[in-house]
């Protein structure tokens, strides 16, 4: 098989990444081993069974059939790159790094370089992570990459960084709350207030119920010293909220008309809409989440002399 063609194969095959255990994966991996002791010299049906393996987090099953693939046909770059991710999904990251690379120096596709960005993040080796997240950018632009890489150069004090490449990911993908969510972040922490805003009014203008966007505005407009105006839209959002709340009584309207109360400082007014929106789901996470933060700042509060 030609270097191209493998590449193909294996951009195929790499393309669900991390993705999660599916319904058939047993039976797919029942497949594979069918295969095998039909073919068991073929290499590349046991890298096939290592990616359903791993996907599978059957790792050490994974890393046998790679090392047995690898003893068939040292050449296949397909085991180089299934057990990089898998000695990453280990964390041996050192090791995964050595694998990944292999395959990388060939040419290499988004998941492997995204993969080996996170290697290298937990290695603490943050530039070349940037430089491998901007290659798997490069090659498939996709929000979770654009986000992965922005948080990277945020932690590493790279603002300016995390906004060019927020603004990219906007222009090639257009409409993205994640992204402007992030982008509207590094604006107000660099305080380009006007620019952040401009990003919030925009979201203001197409969102149906307008509570978190007012509840946002208010924040940039706070961190920028403009407390009358944060309070006025404060003030906005809980109208917004009750509004909403009024015209459907659902739990998710409770819970933003809660945030709305607790902004404003109307603690015991928010605690009561989680408890309401925990009678109507009880599996609300973030409404349990935001009444723990509660109790939490009341008793710190209380143990203040």
């Amino acid at each position: 098989m030609s270097a191209r063609r493998r590449f193909g194969v294996v951009l195929v095959a790499l393309a669900a990444g991390a993705a999660g255990a599916h319904p058939g994966l047993h039976h797919d991996i029942s497949a594979a081993t069918a295969a095998i002791e039909k073919e068991p010299r073929r290499a590349d049906l046991y890298v096939d069974r290592a990616f359903l393996e791993r996907l599978d987090e059957e790792l050490d099953a994974s890393l046998a059939d790679l090392d047995r693939a690898r003893d068939l046909d040292a050449s296949n770059l397909r085991v180089a790159a299934e057990r990089g991710m898998t000695l990453s999904a280990l964390e041996r990251d050192r090791e995964a790094e050595v694998e990944l690379s292999r395959f990388l120096v060939h040419g290499g596709t988004a998941p492997t370089f995204a993969e080996r960005a996170k290697v290298r993040e937990r290695l603490g080796r943050y530039n070349d992570a940037i430089s491998d997240f901007g290659s798997a950018i490069a090659l498939r632009p996709d929000i979770e990459l654009y986000i992965d890489r922005g948080l990277l150069q945020e932690s590493r004090g790279d603002l300016a960084g995390a906004a060019a490449g927020y603004e990219d990911g906007r222009k090639k993908l257009g409409d993205a709350v994640t992204l402007d969510l992030a982008l509207i972040r590094v604006e107000t922490a660099r305080r380009r207030t006007a620019s952040a805003l401009a990003l919030v009014d925009a979201q203001l203008d197409r969102a149906p119920v307008k509570t978190d966007w007012y509840l946002r505005r208010a924040d940039v407009l706070a961190a920028a010293g403009r407390n009358d105006e944060a309070l006025a839209n404060r003030q906005a959002a809980l109208r917004e909220a009750e509004a909403a709340v009024d015209r459907t009584g659902s739990g998710l309207s409770l819970y933003s008309r809660a945030k709305a109360q607790a902004a404003l400082g109307r603690v015991d007014d928010a605690r009561q809409d989680l408890a309401l929106v925990l009678e109507k789901s009880p599996r609300f996470a973030e409404a349990r989440e935001m009444l723990a933060k509660l109790a939490t700042a009341d008793n710190d509060k209380g143990m203040k002399p």
